[in-house]
């Protein structure tokens, strides 16, 4: 219900007839007009466009999404100043602008109980609830009520707390489980798993065969890892740590020039281009994965098999 409804003008005959909605003849109320500016209460001209999308003075054609409020100040300041009586309580002098003022003091207005939200379900006069709350069960037992809500809550809101960082901690673990699931996946390859050794023929690798294409003069390049098993394998040559590392680094400065602008091979796992020297895993025919990925998810060290 609007709540204008519920009062009455005083002397209604006496309002400015440019005040007074042509389609409804009372004073606007949200006083919207046209291109035509003629102007209606807002509620009323979109009503009326509903029916006939015209112009109810001027016949001329008007939609909603060309309607526009008023916003003039001297037109709202005489509005809001027209006296109006309430229905309820019978006061009388009050400003339509000063409706919800009235309202939250009116004591024929109806309300309900304050113990309304632990389920008392009273409605009535604001001048009988002072009678009702003397008598309401809800509201002499709401001192009690609130003193085992708080115990409750100092309970339950450890527990909710201590739940949202379980569950901030299983989504960190669901995504390191996804992550290492996806490092299986592409170490497993689709059935031919990746190794840190050459499982065919000589020469028959292609990855190597991709190398010596790339890097030409080096047609007989092996994976550096490989080299270094062969160094680790080989009886006749004792090589200290710092000669091995050494050695790795002989072998990762002969491919040192390409790998400066481009990454002819990409990591199954990361999806990143990575150059030859910095193959961990990979399978002869196809596929392999860069050294970063082996150290993050698992501890690989192709140099101690």
């Amino acid at each position: 219900m609007n709540l204008i409804e519920h009062y009455q003008y005083i002397d209604e005959e006496c309002i400015d007839p440019e005040l007074i909605c042509s389609l409804c003849m009372s004073p606007f109320q949200i006083p919207t007009s046209g291109k035509c500016d003629h102007t209606f209460c807002k509620l009323c001209i979109e009503q009326w466009i509903d029916r006939q999308p015209t112009c109810p003075i001027c016949r001329i054609r008007l939609y909603r999404t060309g309607l526009q409020q008023i916003s003039t100040r001297i037109v709202l300041n005489q509005l809001h100043r027209l006296q109006m009586r309430c229905k309820r309580c019978d006061r009388t002098n009050i400003q339509r602008g000063n409706i919800n003022q009235h309202e939250e003091q009116c004591p024929q207005q109806i309300v309900p109980c304050p113990a309304s939200d632990i389920k008392c379900t009273w409605k009535g006069a604001r001048s009988t609830l002072a009678n009702h709350l003397r008598e309401c069960p809800f509201q002499k037992i709401r001192p009690v009520i609130a003193d085992v809500y708080q115990s409750l809550k100092n309970v339950y809101e450890p527990l909710i707390n201590e739940l949202q960082t379980l569950r901030q901690q299983l989504e960190q673990e669901k995504q390191r489980n996804h992550a290492h699931t996806q490092f299986l996946v592409a170490l497993f390859n689709k059935g031919k798993p990746m190794s840190d050794r050459c499982t065919c023929s000589v020469g028959e690798c292609r990855i190597q065969q991709n190398a010596a294409r790339i890097f030409g003069s080096h047609s007989s390049a092996e994976l550096p890892y490989q080299n270094e098993h062969k160094l680790r394998q080989n009886k006749k040559v004792s090589l200290c740590g710092e000669a091995l590392k050494k050695q790795h680094r002989i072998l990762s400065c002969s491919f040192g020039q390409y790998s400066q602008t481009s990454s002819p091979f990409t990591c199954a796992n990361c999806q990143k281009g990575t150059d030859f020297s910095n193959i961990a895993l990979h399978h002869c025919e196809g596929g392999c994965i860069c050294r970063a990925c082996v150290q993050k998810f698992g501890s690989f060290n192709p140099f101690l098999h």
